[in-house]
């Protein structure tokens, strides 16, 4: 969804406010021209008439004028116009809103000396103003701009949206829109609203309708992805009645969490590894004893990671980077009496046997979470892709070998089925990097192209029968793309 600065002519604007300059000599010169003789003229009367001074009389000197300061430019020179000032607030709402920052920040004794250095002339406003006004302000006006573009498209092709609950217990919604415009893809996110009632499907279904009627794209969208919650579902299917697909990079976390929840002895290896891990992470001289040891082996210094419980792939980087700092780790956990059991020869042998197993799974979430690009012609391909990996990774451990088994067949159940979705089908044979390459079974991709073919026939026909109807007058043209239409409706 560009650091905001503030630019050059802002300080060159205010220069040309605040500077004062002293008049030139040659304006001073001018100024005592008006006034009298010149210097020049004086000096030389002098000196020619130095012999009869005594016969003229003595005139007295011209006064010189005093030195003015002057204000270069407007006489304003203590505050900003509206216009720079409006200027600098927008920077700071753009700051605010791209870096997420709390809006506290304009309450902050250090980022008001900030801004003081960088622009003496701007007061930043307070935390009721940026609340009340500019932030508003500023939303009204860009969702003006996306209601605009919104109305001028035929299709939404998407929207995605989940439920989560913020740190104060408190539950919200979120919904993302992805279309099309002027052959750009944008994903602007429409509202996040919190869900006060009972989190059923007809509540959830009511949310999401309204937000999608403020947008004016209630008639308009295609698909709703979601992940496979079943109040989630039931709102998209039975309230919405719309389309529902699952989100795949859900399914994969589901998938990897059915595999290793299944493999006891993978299960046990974790459980050691994340008391290691928190030993360092809690403890000073353990992890300052790691550090020492890091620097006496001229290695990297590399610090353990803790995995979270409900994200397989934070376990994931947990033992990567435990194999990582495997050396200095088994070094160091000999100089610490109160340490947790290390890990035995075995246990750092099925964690590598498993690694390759799961990393893949990594690899197609990370491909499906791209934001500047269409994904749902790239899951058939990646799902085969996935299974292929698998089925020829070679396993030495019993933990492997059940990874391995139960990954397959989860994958398969969990993930088979979409080559024969319309939806995601059709994506991948109109996708020129795929067609039918990207398919599995050959029979899946010749029913795709069937869909396809039939959607075209019945496209061309009312498009015929629509230029038959508005244009009697002349006809004959359409003669020439008979032989065309005719090959086209036999394939």
């Amino acid at each position: 969804m560009s650091v905001p600065v503030i630019g050059s002519s802002t300080f060159s604007s205010v220069c040309r406010r605040t500077l004062l300059i002293l008049e030139t000599e040659e304006q001073l010169d001018s100024d005592v021209l008006s006034a009298g003789p010149s210097t020049s003229s004086n000096l030389q009367s002098e000196h020619s008439g130095s012999n009869t001074s005594s016969q003229q009389p003595c005139t007295s000197p011209i006064p010189k004028r005093s030195r003015q300061l002057k204000l270069f430019g407007s006489t304003r020179g203590n505050e900003l116009s509206e216009v720079e000032k409006s200027s600098i607030d927008k920077s700071l709402i753009k700051m605010i809103s791209v870096d997420y920052q709390p809006l506290s920040l304009v309450d902050n004794i250090g980022f008001l000396e900030y801004s003081k250095k960088l622009q003496p002339l701007y007061k930043p406003p307070s935390r009721k103003t940026l609340t009340m006004k500019l932030l508003p302000d500023e939303y009204n006006k860009i969702a003006t701009i996306l209601k605009s573009m919104l109305r001028s498209i035929n299709n939404v092709s998407s929207i995605t949206t989940d439920m989560w609950t913020s740190d104060s217990n408190r539950a919200y919604l979120t919904v993302t829109c992805h279309f099309i415009f002027n052959d750009r893809l944008y994903s602007p996110v429409l509202a996040t609203r919190e869900i006060i009632k009972i989190h059923t499907g007809a509540n959830i279904a009511t949310s999401i309708s309204d937000i999608l009627i403020e947008w004016g794209i209630l008639d308009k969208i295609v698909t709703i992805v979601s992940d496979n919650g079943a109040n989630i579902k039931n709102a998209i299917n039975e309230h919405l009645r719309k389309y529902h697909h699952p989100c795949v990079a859900h399914t994969l976390n589901l998938i990897v969490n059915d595999a290793i929840t299944s493999n006891e002895e993978l299960l046990n290896v974790l459980k050691k590894c994340r008391a290691l891990v928190g030993h360092f992470k809690h403890s000073v001289s353990a992890s300052t004893k790691l550090k020492e040891i890091q620097n006496q082996m001229n290695v990297p210094e590399l610090k353990v990671k803790q995995d979270v419980s409900t994200r397989w792939n934070s376990s994931l980087i947990m033992l990567e980077r435990l194999i990582q700092i495997k050396a200095s780790l088994s070094a160091a956990i000999t100089f610490l009496p109160h340490a947790p059991n290390f890990l035995t020869a075995l246990e750092w042998e099925l964690i590598s046997d498993c690694l390759p197993l799961l990393k893949p799974f990594e690899i197609m979430t990370v491909e499906l979470s791209g934001e500047h690009y269409p994904t749902l012609s790239m899951v058939i391909p990646l799902i085969r892709g996935l299974q292929y990996t698998l089925k020829n990774k070679t396993t030495t451990t019993a933990a492997g070998t059940l990874l391995k088994k139960t990954a397959i067949d989860v994958v398969a159940r969990r993930l088979g089925i979409l080559e024969s979705n319309k939806i995601v089908a059709k994506a991948t044979f109109l996708d020129p990097r795929f067609k039918k390459t990207g398919f599995g079974l050959v029979d899946n991709a010749n029913n795709t192209e069937k869909w396809i073919t039939d959607e075209i026939n019945s496209i061309m026909r009312n498009t015929q029968e629509n230029e038959t109807f508005n244009m009697p007058i002349n006809t004959e043209p359409n003669l020439l793309w008979e032989h065309f239409y005719s090959k086209v409706s036999q394939i």
